[in-house]
C-alpha cells in the first residue's frame, strides 16, 4: 500500500517501537551486546524477532488417584517467557496451551510442531527439526515460511531458529544447557542452534489486529519451504523440500474485559476499554486524530515537511495485587487510529510474561521515556500513567 493511501485510510501500522525491538532483540544478540559489552557471532542475517512462549499439558487418571503431568518446556520457550513453573501449570490448568505432535519427514529431515500457546490475537507455535546440522555459529534457517490461517494470512508472522543463549539479570551469559559461552579472539560470543541431541528449534509468532477474527478454533496451514544457512544476509540453500502442517488453534477464551473512562495526565488520551489475556493486551483509547507537522531534508538537500500522527501514550505493563510492578514486558503489536472512528486510537501487543488477568490491579502507561535499559524494566511511579482496575 502506498504511504499516501494508508494515511488516507488510516489503517493501523504493524509496529516494532524502538524500546520494544530492543526488548525482542534480546535473545538474538542486540541488547545482550548493550547489556553484557558482547557481539553476538551470527554467520548472517539478523535473527528475526522471536517473543513468546508455549506448553501444554496431559492429565492422568489412574483408579481414585488424579496426577497433573505438565509437558516439558522446548529450552527456547523457557527463555522468551522466563517462565516459572506456577506459571506453566497455570497456563496449562487454564486450557491456554495445547499438547502437539505432528511430524513430518522430508529429505530425512524430520519437523514436529511441538508446543503450542493461542489466544484471540496471537498464536505461538514451537517446531522441533531433527536430522539437520549446522557448526557453531552457522544460523541455520527455512528459505519461505507460507502460513494462513481460515485461508487467509495473519497481520503480521515472525520466526527464526532458537539461539540457545541464556543471560541472567546482571548480563552474564551462558548456553541454555548451562555450559559457559564460546568465545571468538575477539570476544564475540558465538551462538549455537544445536541443542545437545542434535535437534534444533524453529519458533513462530502470528498475530492479527482484526478484532472480530480471533484465532481460537481456527484452522492454520503451514509450509516450510527449503532449508538453508544464511550469511552475510545471503540465503545458501542446502534441502530442497517443503515440510507441511495442517492443525487446528485450540485454546480457551479465558480474557478479562474492563470498561473504562480513565484520562492520562495531559496527553489528550482516555482509556476506554482494556481486554487482557495472559498473553496479550487490548487496549482502547479515546485520543482524537492529530497531525504532526515533521522537518526534514530530501536527497538535494532541500528543506522538506512531512505529516504523521500523534501517538497515545504506550502501555508499558502492569501492576499485580500483591504489588508487584511490571514494566518493560509489551512486546510488537499493533496500535494506530480506528479507520472507522478517527477519535478511537487502537493498541493490539503481546507481553512476554505469563499474567493471571484477575491479578491485575492497575495497567501502567508511559509518561516519560526511561533514560536506561535497566529503567525500561523498572520504571519508576513518576514516569508513569497508572490506571487502576476496578
Amino acid at each position: 500500500m502506498k504511504k499516501e493511501k494508508a494515511i488516507e485510510t488510516l489503517q493501523m501500522d504493524i509496529v516494532i517501537p524502538d524500546i520494544v525491538q530492543q526488548r525482542a532483540d534480546l535473545v538474538f544478540g542486540q541488547i545482550k551486546q548493550e547489556k553484557a559489552g558482547k557481539t553476538m557471532i551470527y554467520s548472517g542475517k539478523a535473527a528475526r524477532k522471536g517473543m513468546w512462549i508455549a506448553v501444554a499439558a496431559v492429565v492422568l487418571v489412574l483408579g481414585t488417584v488424579a496426577c497433573a503431568a505438565y509437558m516439558h518446556w522446548s529450552s527456547g520457550m523457557e527463555e522468551k517467557f522466563n517462565v516459572t513453573q506456577e506459571q506453566k501449570e497455570y497456563l496449562e490448568e487454564s486450557q491456554i496451551t495445547m499438547p502437539m505432535s505432528d511430524s513430518v519427514t522430508k529429505e530425512g529431515i524430520t519437523v514436529t510442531v511441538q508446543q503450542s500457546i493461542v489466544d484471540a490475537h496471537f498464536a505461538h507455535l514451537s517446531f522441533r527439526v531433527d536430522g539437520y546440522h549446522v557448526e557453531e555459529g552457522v544460523q541455520p534457517d527455512f528459505e519461505y515460511v507460507v502460513t494462513t490461517v481460515d485461508g487467509a494470512y495473519p497481520s503480521a508472522t515472525e520466526g527464526s531458529f532458537f539461539d540457545n543463549l541464556h543471560v541472567d539479570s546482571n548480563g552474564n551469559f551462558t548456553y541454555t544447557d548451562g555450559t559457559p559461552v564460546k568465545e571468538t579472539a575477539d570476544g564475540s560470543i558465538i551462538v549455537k542452534y544445536e541443542n545437545d541431541d542434535g535437534s534444533m528449534e524453529y519458533i513462530m509468532t502470528l498475530m492479527t489486529n482484526q478484532k472480530d477474527n480471533s484465532f481460537i478454533g481456527k484452522p492454520i496451514h503451514i509450509e516450510f519451504q527449503n532449508l538453508g544457512t544464511v550469511s552475510k544476509a545471503v540465503y545458501t540453500p542446502d534441502i530442497n523440500a517443503t515440510w507441511t502442517f495442517d492443525f487446528t488453534l485450540e485454546a480457551s477464551e479465558q480474557v478479562r474485559t474492563i470498561e473504562l473512562s480513565q484520562p492520562l495526565g495531559d496527553s489528550g488520551a482516555i482509556v476506554t476499554k482494556a481486554e487482557i489475556s495472559p498473553i496479550s493486551f487490548y487496549v482502547e483509547y479515546n485520543f482524537p486524530l492529530q497531525k504532526v507537522g515533521i522537518d526534514g531534508v530530501d536527497e538535494a538537500g532541500n528543506a522538506i515537511q512531512s505529516t504523521t500522527f500523534a501517538e497515545a501514550p504506550r502501555l508499558t505493563g502492569v501492576r499485580l495485587k500483591d504489588g508487584t510492578q511490571l514494566t518493560g514486558i509489551t512486546q510488537g503489536g499493533s496500535e494506530g487510529y480506528n479507520p472507522d472512528d478517527t477519535n478511537t486510537y487502537i493498541l493490539y501487543c503481546a507481553i512476554d510474561h505469563i499474567i493471571d488477568p484477575a491479578e491485575v490491579d492497575a495497567l501502567l502507561f508511559v509518561k516519560t521515556g526511561p533514560e536506561t535499559q535497566q529503567e525500561y524494566y523498572n520504571m519508576p511511579e513518576d514516569k508513569l500513567y497508572i490506571v487502576p482496575l476496578n
